[in-house]
């Protein structure tokens, strides 16, 4: 019924008004003053349907909301087809610009391509004329050393025959005063390598004597330098408070400046354990466990004014 109505709103409305004007010249032209008829007779029945006037008019209201609302959807249909359109349109511009932009950066990239092929051109008949010249320059060099070789040998031989004659004279007169004094120098010779001897001997043993106790002294040194950063490990270890969430086997190293005392001057770790948490607690702990131990050697006390060590808690 409802997809009637929708289809011919205009036929129902006149159907309906029809049916209303029918009933209203129904109810006017029936004298309701007659007196009924005594006995029973025939009478044709005329069967009429009542229209309520404001389901009439409400169903109309509602044809025409239906109506408004079909327009509207019409218009926002209309209207986001335009949109899209126009969407469509500036997509299809961007792109356009896009394309454009790209053709423009193809064009700048063979121009500046283009340019630099004639520039490296440029260059390279530039070199071949730079080398030519200097291959043309190097072998004219070439020959006048040439020249200049060949008169310095020729000079050279000469000067060498006049030297070997002037040699051959003083060799002989040499001979005979080497002669004299070889035999005077080699006595001379063997009193002095006997004295070396002595001497060498003597600078050996005290280079052993010295590098057997600066052997011992080293090994004393060391043995001392493992004894006290041991200390200093102990102490920072007792000094040491453990992160929370900490994840074991980390270990960091750290590099002390110490006062003359072992007073802490600054610590800072050099090599990372990769927990920023693990390192800043190694660096309080040193700055706690100030003053830190230090050798009774003087020697060794100079040497732990900066020191580096490896701390690894213990599990």
């Amino acid at each position: 019924m409802a997809g009637i109505i929708k289809r011919n709103p205009l036929a129902v409305f006149l159907a309906v008004a029809m049916h209303v004007a029918l009933v209203a010249v129904l109810i006017v032209g029936v004298d309701w003053r007659e007196k009924p008829k005594s006995g029973i007779q025939q009478v044709d029945v005329v069967q009429a349907t009542m229209v309520d006037e404001r389901e009439l008019n409400k169903e109309i209201n509602k044809l025409k909301s239906e109506e408004v609302a079909k327009q509207q959807r019409k218009l926002d249909e209309a209207k986001r087809q335009r949109e899209e359109l126009e969407k469509l349109q500036k997509r299809r511009a961007e792109e356009k610009k896009k394309l454009a932009d790209i053709e423009k950066k193809r064009k700048q990239k063979e121009a500046a391509e283009k340019k630099r092929q004639e520039t490296e051109a440029q260059k390279k008949a530039e070199e071949q004329r730079r080398l030519v010249a200097l291959k043309k320059k190097q072998e004219e060099e070439k020959r006048k050393k040439e020249e200049q070789r060949i008169a310095a040998e020729k000079k050279r031989k000469a000067e060498e025959a006049r030297k070997k004659a002037e040699a051959e004279k003083k060799r002989k007169a040499e001979i005979a005063r080497k002669k004299a004094e070889a035999e005077k120098k080699r006595k001379a010779e063997i009193a002095r390598k006997k004295a070396e001897a002595a001497a060498r001997a003597k600078a050996e043993r005290q280079a052993r004597e010295a590098e057997l106790a600066a052997q011992m002294q080293a090994e004393q040194e060391a043995t001392e330098t493992q004894r006290v950063i041991a200390q200093i490990q102990d102490k920072v270890q007792r000094h040491w408070l453990r992160p929370t969430n900490m994840a074991e086997g980390l270990s960091c190293e750290v590099k002390v400046r110490l006062g003359g005392g072992g007073s802490v001057l600054l610590a800072n770790v050099v090599k990372s354990s990769g927990n920023g948490a693990f390192d800043r607690s190694v660096e309080k702990a040193v700055y706690k466990a100030d003053p830190l131990p230090m050798p009774s050697s003087e020697r060794l006390k100079a040497k732990f004014r900066s020191i580096v060590f490896v701390f690894k808690p213990e599990q």
